[in-house]
């Protein structure tokens, strides 16, 4: 049964054979999705079933007034990304702030209500808090205007204004390891080395691919580089090297390279352990972040092997420890 079927079934269960009451079911139903593609479609099936089963009735025409609504809505949002990828920054940011307002879900008392990029950032965020109140999972695409709007004012050197958006984006998603590093480049160029550096902390416990891991260490060197510690600058870029190759790194060591007397040979694995714990810098994951993986994965593979399959995958990826192969190709 697909999710609009699913929708139905459980709007048909509130049925009591009254037209008038079970249209009322459906419309209010309607009335209350919040903006999104994801509404968009839904209405859309909504609008076919009614046509089907109330032929005659206004909640044919209602149905298709949020239909156009919620395409003129989407239209306008799509607009705004559009000129972000052209790099009309002015404009984006315009289409932006005009459509944000109506999409930033209302906060319901003793519940949170998030959006996730990934199951298991979820996961780290129960794990990681103390508040036990229910989780509302909402419509990814109010943090995503919020971050693309954080981008727009980034570019254009609103830093302040970016810092806003990041931060509401944040609120929508505390776990989101893509809008805390922008907010870091944020610290970067305003010179707030010591709020830079208490961020990376704070996200190190985040951080689940080696992706993330890798971006962590270049950001560490970059800081690193920032205050002339060469010296630890060098493991820092090479372990960052070790979980991703990118351009972004090398380029950390080409620039190195431009400083009289820096050794860029790599250091060994114990070398390059002690100069990052002689900094408190974290050395590779987090192991509550690899333990949460492998906990989940021991706990959902009988009941829920897909989800096992993708905690240990995560454990695995961040990790390399082979006895989780093991669980992988079972």
């Amino acid at each position: 049964m697909d999710q609009f079927q699913d929708i139905i079934s459980s709007l048909e269960k509130q049925f009591n054979g009254d037209q008038a009451h079970d249209i009322e079911i459906v419309r209010e139903y309607c009335r209350n999705l919040p903006q999104s593609e994801e509404s968009l479609r839904i209405v859309t099936a909504l609008g076919r079933y009614a046509a089907e089963k109330f032929p005659d009735e206004p909640m044919v025409k209602d149905a298709h007034k949020i239909e156009e609504a919620l395409t003129g809505f989407m239209d306008k949002i799509h607009h705004a990304q559009d000129c972000l990828r052209e790099k009309k920054y002015e404009e984006a940011l315009a289409g932006f702030e005009e459509v944000i307002a109506d999409v930033k879900p209302p906060k319901v008392e003793g519940k949170r209500q998030y959006s996730f990029s990934h199951p298991f950032e979820e996961m780290i965020l129960r794990a990681s808090s103390r508040d036990n109140s229910p989780i509302e999972r909402i419509s990814p695409l109010p943090e995503v205007l919020y971050y693309q709007k954080g981008v727009c004012c980034f570019e254009m050197k609103r830093y302040a204004e970016a810092r806003e958006a990041y931060q509401n984006a944040l609120e929508l998603n505390p776990v989101n390891v893509r809008t805390w590093f922008e907010i870091a480049q944020i610290d970067k160029i305003e010179g707030k080395y010591e709020d830079l550096r208490a961020l990376l902390l704070k996200v190190h416990p985040m951080l689940f691919t080696r992706g993330m891991l890798a971006r962590f260490y270049r950001e560490e060197a970059g800081l690193a580089m920032i205050e002339e510690k060469y010296d630890l600058a060098v493991p820092l870029i090479y372990i960052s090297l070790d979980y991703e190759d990118t351009p972004q790194a090398r380029a950390q060591l080409n620039a190195l390279a431009k400083h009289r007397g820096v050794n860029l040979s790599k250091p060994t694995a114990d070398a390059a352990r002690k100069s990052l714990e002689a900094a408190k810098i974290p050395v590779g994951p987090a192991p509550q972040v690899y333990q949460l993986a492998i906990d989940i994965g021991n706990t959902m593979k009988k009941a829920h092997p897909e989800i096992a399959k993708m905690a240990y995958a995560i454990a695995y990826d961040v990790t390399h420890y082979e006895p989780l192969l093991k669980e992988l190709n079972a």
